[in-house]
């Protein structure tokens, strides 16, 4: 994350952009990309498009962007494949076009392509700077405008700040709007570990389960398996709501339902996630035994009953239209007797 905050700081300001951690659900099962709400609703279409993304080698990519759920979905996967991007890793998106994205990938574990233009950006920094304190100090004094701006650009604020000790105990009720809500586990304040929107959507989390869904973690848990935890936890929670009835669905849900109930065992509050997945597995999967599905059973009854009722209709319009044309033959023939009978 820090390596991209660089590589965000360095890109043109005049193009807007944003980073995503890569978690399971995005590279592994499912491959759903949810992107920044605030992003999309600035910058991106509201109805469906196609997106293309452009890799680092110029080559170009089409991408199915859905603008209701704002996410990327076909075609993200086979992006992701052939570049084999992998759980840990950051992306940077950066939007050079309306519909156009170039798009730069940091390995959790390895020097990229990325990395090695970051180094020269610094160098061509480092000179700029040399020069400028050759310069006058007029020039020396100024300040770099997009760096003064990059507040406005998605990236998180908070991950400058670092982790950080947390100086009293804070309950949610005293969490009166996002602005101090904090992530805190065994006294550490790691906000800087999750992107604004990320951040954003597990206060609504909490916000609508009255509770920070983490406070009953286990004391002393690895803070990196802590921070996974809620980043799956809340990227779980937006494939659900962006999911759809598809043949893919039902085996994402059934990880999704594993992934939880692990995240449950180590004391995290999912029990609200874990009853929307079973619902929605109870609707995607085919009744095996129609006593267990009594609901599905009788729907697909009414079902096939309104379809007969229909067909019965139909069958009646039709032979209506043929009254109707008969009557209006034979009110044609009593008009044109009439109108030729003799004087």
């Amino acid at each position: 994350m820090e390596r991209a905050e660089e590589v965000l700081v360095k890109l043109p300001a005049e193009h807007p952009s944003f980073v995503k951690h890569m978690l399971h659900s995005h590279v592994v099962q499912g491959f759903w990309l949810g992107l920044l709400s605030g992003f999309c609703n600035k910058h991106l279409p509201k109805q469906d498009a196609t997106i293309v993304l452009e890799d680092e080698d110029g080559h170009n990519y089409d991408a199915k962007y859905l603008g209701a759920k704002q996410g990327l979905s076909g075609g993200w996967r086979g992006f992701a494949i052939n570049h084999d991007i992998k759980v840990g890793d950051v992306v940077v998106f950066q939007l050079v076009r309306s519909a156009k994205f170039k798009v730069y990938i940091l390995r959790a574990n390895n020097f990229t392509t990325t990395d090695g233009a970051l180094g020269l950006l610094c160098l061509e920094a480092g000179k700029e700077n040399i020069l400028k304190e050759e310069g006058s100090n007029d020039v020396k004094s100024k300040e770099n405008p997009k760096v003064q701006n990059d507040s406005s650009n998605p990236a998180s604020e908070s991950m400058k700040e670092g982790i950080r000790f947390s100086d009293t105990a804070i309950d949610f009720d005293d969490v009166k709007n996002f602005s101090n809500f904090n992530i805190i586990v065994d006294g550490l304040v790691i906000d800087c570990k999750f992107p604004d929107h990320l951040r954003k959507t597990y206060y609504e989390l909490c916000c609508a389960q009255e509770s920070f869904l983490h406070k009953d973690l286990l004391k002393q848990i690895n803070l990196t398996l802590a921070v996974g935890v809620i980043m799956e936890t809340t990227n779980i929670a937006e494939g659900i709501r962006a999911c759809e009835a598809r043949a893919s669905s039902h085996e994402d849900f059934v990880v999704w339902k594993k992934t939880l109930e692990a995240f449950e065992l180590l004391g995290m509050n999912v029990k609200f996630l874990l009853k929307r997945i079973d619902g929605l597995l109870s609707l995607s999967a085919r009744p095996r035994d129609p006593a267990e599905h009594e609901g599905y059973k009788e729907m697909k009854l009414e079902r096939a009953h309104a379809g007969a009722k229909m067909k019965e209709l139909e069958s009646r319009m039709s032979s209506v239209k043929d009254t109707l044309k008969k009557m209006d033959v034979e009110m044609e023939e009593m008009l044109r007797r009439l109108a030729t009978a003799p004087w």
